[in-house]
């Protein structure tokens, strides 16, 4: 399923129109893409190349800061010596909301106005502050409600400081959203075909998806409460995945709620699979006290085990470069 491509609202926003994703895309025979990510003080960097099915990810990396603004950022990517190759830059949680939504009964030239004012209330950026664009999800079964979207709400001044940043940078062409950053991730895992939960673990929250193949279903954000007696994981994991180990009755709770709602909705078979990421000792731990609650198949993902890697990455460098790996996976490309 094709993720969304945030086109800006009519208005004062010159330029940014280039460096937006479309609603409109196909699955192109791409060579590769690169992705990045934002963090204040470097930039995360993944590129994968492409043959065929086969994906590899040649790099993976953070590139310091020292500045925030935009011509700090050009000058790393400059040095960087990236490859021609689509490029996808990654929202941050700050810059954007994603809620799910029953579509508007309206032509497709018209969804993206009508989304707006349906958004009006129930979003909290302005909807004059934002760049709106939706995406579908599977048809509900016959007892739901009608056609479900998520519309992606961003931050207009957070696309167009992405856009300045990028403008060195000619084949910049996709602003995406981290829970398709992660569906990409998820898609690559064998047991994808049957349906599959990733858990993204943050410092205080966690993203959980379900998807189902490269099918997108359903996304849910939650707190995660820290374990009796948890203390701070060893620093190093950059990206804000630090933290202290989370408590796994809490994030079950959550997890059969969204696995409820799949089930329930979408007329699937259970998913029993879960893979938590990113990597390492904070992952294992929760794995194996989510196996115990639940009785499914919980596993870290390794991105060295999941992708083509010309060398195991630590868990140090997937914590921070776990989202522009994912958006590296992206296959779909605009068509606009």
């Amino acid at each position: 399923m094709d993720g969304p491509g945030l086109r800006p609202a009519p208005g004062p926003a010159p330029g940014l129109e280039k460096h937006v994703f479309g609603l409109l895309k196909k699955t192109a025979d791409l060579k590769g893409r690169i992705g990045l990510a934002f963090a204040p003080d470097h930039i995360a960097l993944a590129v994968v190349s492409r043959s065929g099915e086969r994906a590899v990810l040649e790099r993976c990396e953070q590139l310091p800061l020292n500045s925030s603004d935009a011509e700090a950022a050009a000058s790393a990517l400059r040095a960087a010596a990236l490859p021609r190759l689509p490029v996808s830059v990654v929202l941050r949680s700050e810059d954007y909301q994603l809620t799910l939504v029953e579509a508007p009964d309206v032509p497709p030239a018209e969804l993206r106005a009508a989304m707006r004012w349906r958004l009006k209330e129930a979003i909290d950026i302005p909807v004059e502050e934002a760049v709106i664009d939706v995406f579908e999800v599977p048809p509900q079964n016959r007892g739901a409600q009608g056609r479900m979207m998520y519309a992606v709400a961003a931050r207009r001044a957070a696309v167009a400081r992405y856009s300045a940043a990028l403008a060195a940078l000619p084949a910049f062409d996709v602003v995406d959203v981290p829970e398709l950053c992660l569906r990409n991730l998820a898609a690559a895992l064998p047991t994808a075909a049957k349906g599959v939960a990733l858990l993204h673990l943050g410092g205080t929250m966690a993203n959980v998806i379900l998807v189902q193949g490269r099918t997108f279903y359903f996304a849910r954000q939650m707190s995660l409460q820290p374990a009796a007696g948890a203390r701070e994981t060893p620093d190093g994991q950059r990206g804000g995945e630090s933290g202290p180990a989370p408590d796994a009755a809490s994030i079950v709770l959550e997890l059969q709620r969204s696995l409820d709602y799949y089930e329930r909705h979408f007329d699937q078979p259970p998913i029993t699979r879960i893979a938590i990421l990113p990597a390492g000792p904070r992952a294992d731990s929760l794995a194996v006290e989510l196996a115990r609650e639940t009785g499914f198949e919980v596993s870290a993902l390794d991105l060295s085990a999941a992708l083509h890697c010309p060398a195991p990455l630590t868990p140090a460098t997937q914590a921070g470069c776990v989202l522009a790996a994912g958006a590296a996976m992206r296959e779909e490309r605009r068509t606009l």
